[in-house]
């Protein structure tokens, strides 16, 4: 994972509900090889960004 990559939620059941975003941070987590990031959600309602575990998420178009 890097930043740019567009990644969905590993407990979403549809794309169309907004669980896409895009990784805009990644810092260390608290685990090793398990880092956090920081996702944009533009589809959600009130658009904002979540620190995330890495395992958590699901890169589905990696940055070109």
């Amino acid at each position: 994972m890097k930043v740019g990559d567009l990644v969905e939620s590993k407990s979403a059941g549809d794309a169309l509900d907004g669980r896409i975003g895009v990784i805009i941070k990644l810092r260390e987590g608290a685990f090793e090889d398990e880092p956090l990031v920081q996702v944009f959600w533009p589809h959600r309602p009130t658009a904002m960004s979540f620190w995330l575990c890495s395992k958590d998420m699901e890169v589905i178009s990696e940055d070109r």
